[in-house]
């Protein structure tokens, strides 16, 4: 008989993180999750590199902002302000998820537990128990690769309400990686971003959050969790609209502003299996003919 709870109300906060100001996004971020955890939320997540903001320069052959700092040691600013292993930013998030009974994923800059000036982009959970597990993001964008050791790791984390695969915001653009976290049991996806467009250009697809988590969402069957970051970092403004997506497509909860917002929905767990056995998502596939023709070999395989 499954004793799992049939529904969680999760919370995406679009949260403004202060460039390489730890110790401001750390204060604010424990308010935010507390605020949420008394609104009702179970589920709490917040976007790419909530600890440090987003690496400098953002777009190649840009300048970088006068908050980083300038490009004289850069590199080790950011190293310092990143969360050495079990450090503050986890051991906030575990207090709270342990005094108000929740679960948060956050994305954070990570240093490597052992070389020094070597750092992860990461996605982490907690729960009440503690770290739950830690997600290093596989797929680097642009000058990411300057800074961050990429992951190669891929897994699943159990909650009293289901399943939960972590990915970072490019990832999303490789579907083998959301595919292996349904196999492995995901009901529930996030992604966390730090997604941005220059100041003076405007978006040219006010849905393409949208299209992206839904695609994610339908082919696998899954709740899909986008959570981006807001605010402005040098020239860039990021983009925001966070979403939640039900295993079906539909739209739950949507921001439509590039600034600082919470997003909330229930979610019903039941919806991934009604979902998945009437479509025939596993079914259907066929990973033999796939692998014969250049795809992924079946799981399993070597």
């Amino acid at each position: 008989m499954d004793i799992h709870p049939s529904t969680v109300n999760a919370s995406l906060v679009q949260f403004d993180a202060r460039v390489l100001d730890p110790q401001l996004n750390l204060e604010r971020m424990r308010a935010l999750a507390v605020a949420q955890a008394a609104a009702g939320a179970q589920l709490i997540v917040f976007p790419e590199l909530s600890n440090t903001g987003y690496v400098e320069p953002l777009e190649p052959g840009a300048a970088f902002s006068e908050a980083s700092g300038g490009a004289h040691d850069y590199a080790l600013r950011l190293y310092q302000a990143a969360e050495p292993e079990g450090g503050p930013f986890t051991e906030m998030l575990c207090c709270v998820a342990r005094e108000h009974g929740v679960h948060v994923v956050a994305g954070l800059a990570l240093r490597h537990p052992v070389l020094s000036g070597a750092m992860y982009n990461a996605s982490i959970l907690v729960g009440p128990q503690g770290v739950l597990g830690v997600y290093h993001k596989i797929h680097r964008w642009h000058l990411e690769k300057l800074y961050f050791i990429a992951g190669d790791t891929i897994s699943v984390q159990q909650t009293p309400f289901g399943r939960i695969g972590m990915q970072v915001c490019y990832d999303i653009r490789f579907p083998e990686l959301t595919r292996a976290l349904m196999l492995q049991g995901a009901d529930i996806v996030t992604n966390v971003w730090a997604s941005f467009r220059q100041q003076d250009k405007p978006l040219e697809d006010e849905q393409i959050f949208t299209h992206r988590a839904y695609t994610r969402a339908i082919e696998n069957g899954v709740f899909f969790l986008s959570c981006n970051r807001a605010g402005r970092q040098g020239n860039c403004r990021f983009m925001g609209r966070s979403l939640i997506v039900a295993p079906d497509g539909k739209v739950l909860a949507e921001s439509r502003t590039e600034e600082e917002e919470v997003i909330q929905a229930e979610l019903d767990l039941s919806a991934v299996a009604r979902y998945r056995s009437f479509v025939g998502l596993l079914t259907d596939r066929r990973p033999d003919v796939y692998a014969r023709h250049g795809a992924a070999p079946p799981l399993g395989a070597s």
